[in-house]
């Protein structure tokens, strides 16, 4: 059942063009970014829906996108019969829309982009998804939503699978609804980068023709660190990022072409990139401002700011409330308690550019014999702070501070030639010639980060929050530096940057293309000795020595070196053949790669002896047939008039089990 999303895709992105793009530039891409936002939309407002009446099962999804479909497919033949056109015309001009933008390209940066594109793909099916945020929590909650039927909250030791935003994890799962498959789940984010690029490409368009503009700010966007590596994982940065860049883009449509279906689906982005993650806001707040000042000083745009506000606000509070809602019944805060340890603190003017200049550096930091270079950049910040009369560590603005190195793992990978062509940018901005518009677009995306770091205190997995920002400076870095470099240097960037990604798409440290193992046991370290860039290569570091994806087992991915001990734990615990596991787990323990492991018909699930406020949720009737621990409770408890003794301890790991 899973074709019914493609089939949808497929008929709204039809639909969109004919009712809104047909004379339009870009008309295939608008047509497709459009689709994709009614498409988000409708599972969002879906999943809610349906689980208002326990429906969250195969057969209810499948229903209601039999009913989607249908209801596209009749728009369709509607439309095409007022307009006279036919489903192959369309397609032949989707058809020629994408080979112009290919030749405008060039095949050499096309190639270039195909090769990352296909490599991340193919890691993003066939790597079983074992990023560490997605087995604690992202993934985690899809389980207990099948098994209760509904999206409602449950009590669980992991606050942040019942407090965090959870439109990425609602994709999920539909999709794993329809095929009975995890297969499918990294591919959102894939997804989500592919759409993205379709939107730098078309912000660029709206301020320039020129190819070497367009080569430069796709290769920028495409080549980035950190996104190349979470184009391969079930986090949502990317989709919270393609969200941004959407509402980005309508907002100048809209004002430069005077569109109104752009203004529209403005208020769709802003309801849910909310429901994916909070920083959505952040990076949209400057643009919007923009958006407004310009409606109120012209006066064709006037008579359209009721409806828009009224649009925007009236369908973002009714996505997101009852989430935050249930949240609150929790918590007492509808975002929950643990995002508030990542908010800044200021006690003045210091404070914040303390923050602004942790959030640059930690792009900042790359590999040296001796480590000189990152020491010499940490020696400036101390020397910053000093001069500031503020600690450069103060736990009111964050986590302390560290230089980044070179690292392949999506929570920490930074972006090194990226935050160094973004700085180089800004007096371009200033100096070279662009339209008006284009320097309004540069100053909002850098007022952005601004707002971000505000808001937002230092943190070492910074790197991926900041990811929204590097995508909404691809079309200035494309823009100033097309302006400026001749035509070979032009075409030698491009190249450059791609060389610089291909490491990251093919040896992430998570699932790897290639075998990290071999790299870093027989290539790297005569590099490490050598040049004394004393990177550590041992265990420690995030299991940096991992099999190929191809090969490593699920087990292996989730654990790795942890996994023999874990292994027979789960062997002891499905020899007992248990109907009902309970869990008594850390914020940071892998929930979903034991529900994994361990998945089998007839068996459920459940967080017990949970000890924060969402204990009030632990069902009284759920009585246990073994209990796995990440946490000691010693020889035995009492859980719901039945007593447990401790049977085995693996590796940090604790099973329980009735006592007799």
């Amino acid at each position: 059942m899973i074709f019914l999303i493609p089939t949808a895709m497929v008929l709204a992105t039809a639909n969109c063009y004919v009712a809104f793009y047909r004379n339009a530039e870009q008309l295939f891409r608008r047509s497709l970014i459009s689709a994709a936002i009614v498409i988000f939309i409708f599972i969002a407002i879906s999943t809610e829906a349906l689980g208002l009446f326990n429906l969250i099962n195969r057969i209810a999804i499948a229903a209601i996108w039999i009913v989607f479909n249908i209801t596209l497919a009749i728009a369709w033949f509607r439309l095409k019969s007022i307009h006279g056109l036919t489903f192959a015309a369309i397609a032949e001009r989707w058809l020629n829309g994408t080979r112009n933008f290919c030749r405008e390209l060039g095949t050499f940066t096309v190639a270039m982009l195909a090769v990352l594109a296909s490599v991340t793909l193919i890691v993003a099916v066939a790597a079983i998804p074992n990023n560490q945020d997605s087995l604690s929590y992202h993934l985690s909650r899809l389980g207990y939503w099948i098994q209760q039927g509904n999206v409602a909250h449950y009590a669980s030791h992991i606050e942040r699978s019942i407090s965090f935003s959870p439109f990425s994890e609602y994709v999920h799962l539909h999709t794993f609804l329809l095929s009975g498959s995890e297969r499918y789940f990294q591919l959102l984010q894939w997804c989500c980068l592919a759409g993205v690029l379709a939107l730098v490409s078309m912000i660029i368009r709206l301020f320039s023709s020129t190819p070497a503009t367009l080569r430069i700010g796709l290769c920028f966007a495409a080549t980035l660190p950190i996104v190349v590596l979470e184009s391969m994982t079930t986090q949502n940065d990317l989709v919270v990022a393609f969200f941004v860049l959407a509402a980005v883009f309508f907002i100048f449509d809209y004002i430069r072409n005077h569109h109104l279906a752009s203004l529209y689906l403005i208020p769709l982005c802003c309801a849910v990139g909310m429901m994916t993650k909070g920083t959505f806001l952040f990076y949209v707040l400057p643009f919007g401002i923009y958006l407004f000042i310009a409606m109120v000083r012209k006066s064709a745009f006037r008579k359209h700011i009721i409806t828009f506000v009224a649009a925007a606000l009236i369908l973002t509070l009714a996505v997101n409330v009852p989430y935050w809602y249930r949240t609150y019944e929790i918590f007492a805060s509808p975002v929950g308690t643990l995002s508030s340890g990542n908010q800044n603190t200021f006690t003045g003017p210091a404070d914040y550019i303390s923050s602004v200049s942790k959030h640059t550096f930690l792009h900042l930091g790359f590999v040296s014999p001796g480590n000189r270079y990152n020491d010499f950049l940490l020696n400036q910040l101390q020397n910053l702070h000093a001069a500031m009369g503020i600690p450069l560590d103060v736990p009111r603005l964050g986590m302390p501070f560290k230089m980044n190195k070179l690292n392949f793992n999506e929570d920490f990978a930074h972006n090194f030639f990226g935050i160094w062509l973004i700085i180089f940018s800004i007096p371009l901005l200033i100096f070279t010639r662009l339209p008006k518009a284009a320097k309004w677009y540069g100053w909002l995306s850098f007022l952005s980060i601004l707002v971000f770091c505000f808001f937002i205190s230092y943190q070492t997995y910074g790197s991926r929050l900041h990811i929204p920002f590097f995508l909404l400076a691809a079309p200035v870095v494309g823009l100033t530096y097309g302006s400026v470099l001749p035509a070979w240097p032009a075409r030698l960037l491009p190249f450059l940057l791609w060389i610089a990604a291909l490491p990251f798409a093919l040896l992430s440290s998570a699932h790897p293309f290639l075998s990290t193992k071999w790299f870093f046991e027989k290539i790297f370290p005569p590099i490490n000795s050598a040049l004394h860039l004393n990177i550590r290569i041992d265990a420690a570091n995030l299991n940096l020595k991992q099999e190929s994806v191809f090969y490593a087992s699920p087990g292996r991915l989730f654990w790795g070196d942890h996994w023999p001990a874990t292994e027979i734990l789960l062997k002891q615990v499905n020899a007992l053949n248990p109907q009902k596991i309970g869990f008594v787990f850390t914020e940071a323990s892998f929930d979903y790669a034991y529900q994994f492991l361990l998945r089998k018909p007839g068996r459920t699930f459940a967080h017990v002896r949970v000890a924060n406020p969402s204990q009030i949720l632990e069902d009284p009737t759920f009585q246990p047939d073994v209990i796995i621990a990440e946490k000691n409770d010693g020889p035995g408890f009492d859980y719901h008039e039945k007593s447990y003794r401790l049977a085995m301890e693996s590796d940090g790991k604790w099973l329980y089990v009735p006592s007799k």
